[in-house]
């Protein structure tokens, strides 16, 4: 097999020194010319060639200012500077800017082969290092982020502009299942950060107690069942990467102290310990619900609120974007065809009407979960209507989704907000036979944010 011959662009005013260049590299590699910076830049867009060779003194400008916008296209090629002078002052300011190596004219023969060899090398370096993060991206589900409705690709572009920070904390709100880890993903993938661990901490999983030793690990002996060697949190696990909380709003009140800590001075305590911590992360959150109105309530710090959503981004659920459940249907489909070895080819019309009419409460892991299944289950070539009896729907028109209504009967003379508060806390209190923990689901409510409302109602018995 024929290794694919690299493209390298000479950018030089000087035709004989072209001809020398070409006549050297001719016969390993294809060679593009030009005599300017405007016609270099022309042909890099175009050629999006693996190596540049640019000259520092051209006729309508410097390489120095050129060397940027090389660095800035997408394949950037690994550029050598050749310059007539070897002044250091050029040659440190190249190297800032990204150039890989330097050429003095005349140019050593031994040196220029040796440079040339060494910078092809870093060339198929970072294009193998580009393609080992799309196949990352791919096993990771990046690259199912299938979807033509507006605000969902609002959203996914809002995502990646965010990734160029390092820093910036940011907020993903929308239902569970509507793909917050992945976008989460996303912008890990797309940003300086790439290289070092993502890693995802649900905090409605577990106990605060729990959380706290996961997120800031402990030292030996911190509490009764502690490692005898200690633990490390989460937050060094992450250190340099992404860490990803998901539902923060179910964060205990101490816990979101520490994590405000984190975010302003990058340093924390271990359980038990007296030593602080240096960590470099980036925290992106998520939350099915609306984060600034549980702090508003009280349930959430408002301070933390500000330094977690510096870009907030809000996700559209899959009943609000039904144009893209056929696509996504099929994406899954063909996942779960090379899963189980699979041959199905796609949907007939009713199973079609199924999955449009249905109100997908749990969003796109619904529908994946579903055509998961039809693709085990089944051994048809197509998905038809009696693979989906499942599905919870009428073959209604679809429609926007509603949920249960209820009525509450105000007085003439009015009523306090936090009083119609205090009395739906109260009847599903009662409803829940004074089960905490009940209360919270049937409220759809952090469990210590019932237990703020209780104590402020003075409804705890």
């Amino acid at each position: 097999m024929l290794r694919e011959k690299h493209k390298i662009l000479i950018i030089d005013d000087e035709a004989p020194f072209r001809s020398a260049l070409r006549r050297l590299l001719e016969k390993s590699h294809i060679i593009l010319e030009a005599d300017t910076g405007g016609a270099g830049i022309m042909l890099a867009e175009r050629e999006a060639p693996d190596l540049v060779l640019l000259d520092i003194g051209l006729p309508d400008g410097s390489g120095l200012e050129l060397l940027p916008r090389l660095k800035e296209m997408r394949p950037s090629p690994t550029v050598v500077m050749i310059t007539a002078y070897e002044r250091v002052k050029d040659v440190v300011v190249a190297i800032k800017h990204g150039a890989f190596d330097y050429l003095v004219k005349p140019v050593d023969l031994d040196e220029f082969e040796l440079t040339i060899q060494n910078a092809l090398e870093h060339a198929g370096l970072k294009n193998e290092i580009s393609r080992l993060r799309q196949e990352v991206q791919r096993l990771q589900g990046v690259d199912m982020m299938i979807g033509k409705d507006q605000a969902f690709l609002d959203a996914q572009m809002l995502a990646i502009k965010s990734a160029q920070s390092r820093d910036a904390g940011v907020l993903i709100q929308g239902e569970s299942g509507a793909g917050k880890e992945l976008f989460a993903r996303l912008i890990h993938t797309r940003s300086p950060r790439a290289a070092y661990p993502f890693v995802a901490l649900n905090c409605a999983a577990f106990s605060p107690e729990i959380i706290e030793s996961e997120l800031f690990g402990h030292e030996r002996g911190a509490f009764t069942g502690a490692k005898s060697e200690g633990k490390e949190g989460l937050l060094q696990v992450a250190d340099g990467g992404t860490l990803f909380l998901d539902e923060i709003v179910d964060l205990h009140p101490e816990i979101q102290a520490k994590l405000l800590r984190v975010m302003e001075e990058q340093e924390f305590f271990a359980v038990g310990g007296t030593r602080k911590k240096k960590v470099d992360i980036r925290i992106v959150s998520a939350c099915n619900q609306d984060l600034w109105h549980v702090a508003e309530g009280g349930g959430f710090r408002k301070d933390l609120f500000f330094r977690l959503a510096t870009i907030k981004i809000s996700l559209p659920s899959l009943r609000e974007r039904r144009e893209d459940i056929l696509s996504l249907a099929c994406a899954f489909m063909e996942e779960f065809n090379d899963k189980y070895g699979k041959k199905f080819r796609g949907f007939n019309p009713k199973a079609e009407r199924l999955l449009m009419n249905h109100s997908w409460p749990g969003n796109i892991r619904e529908l994946r979960n579903s055509i998961e299944r039809v693709v085990l289950l089944e051994n048809d070539d197509t998905i038809v209507g009696r693979h989906l009896h499942f599905l919870d729907s009428d073959l209604a028109e679809p429609g926007p989704f509603q949920p249960e209504k209820f009525g509450i009967v105000l007085p003439d003379e009015g009523i306090g907000l936090e009083e119609i508060e205090k009395q739906v806390i109260l009847q599903a209190f009662e409803k829940c036979s004074s089960n905490k923990s009940k209360t919270a689901r049937f409220l759809q409510l952090p469990r210590h944010v019932l237990l703020y409302r209780l104590k402020k109602y003075g409804i705890e018995t």
